[in-house]
């Protein structure tokens, strides 16, 4: 973990700079996806999630998830195409999970992911560092979260 504008981050995920995002890889082909620390503060308190079904074929951008909460209602957009293998069903009983440890409450396993379907993604610490820092400014600015 990296500390970056007052946030831990794992520079060992790449992230959607578009959706705010982790990726993790966990095999050939398969990845498991949550909210970054920025994301899970911008949409506040998470109240509610509906999860896409296992099985469910997703573009990038199409619904992983319908997400509730204090400053957003609406999808969780998926940052890379693939087929939902998997979905943490505790996030069904503890949705709030997600704002209180984003990296540890993932949303969704995603199968069948290609090479080039990371190629939008940021990796590597120094990357990480140079956009997490440059967004959680932008949104401090916005208003979006606390100084």
């Amino acid at each position: 973990m990296i500390t970056v504008a007052g946030y831990d981050v794992d520079e060992g995920l790449e992230y959607d700079p578009d959706y705010n995002l982790w990726v993790e890889r966990r095999g050939l082909g398969v990845v498991r996806v949550g909210y970054d620390p920025l994301g899970a503060e911008t949409v506040g308190d998470i109240v509610a999630v509906a999860l896409a079904a296992p099985g469910r074929a997703l573009v990038r951008g199409s619904a992983l998830a319908t997400i509730e909460a204090a400053k957003f209602v609406g999808p969780l957009p998926a940052p890379v195409a693939g087929d939902v293998r998997a979905v943490n069903e505790s996030l069904a009983r503890n949705p709030g999970a997600i704002n209180s440890d984003p990296f540890g409450s993932w949303i969704a396993e995603i199968d069948g992911v290609t090479d080039d379907a990371f190629s939008h993604l940021i990796a590597g610490a120094e990357a990480i560092r140079s956009w997490f820092s440059a967004t959680a400014e932008r949104f401090r600015l916005q208003g979006v979260i606390a100084e």
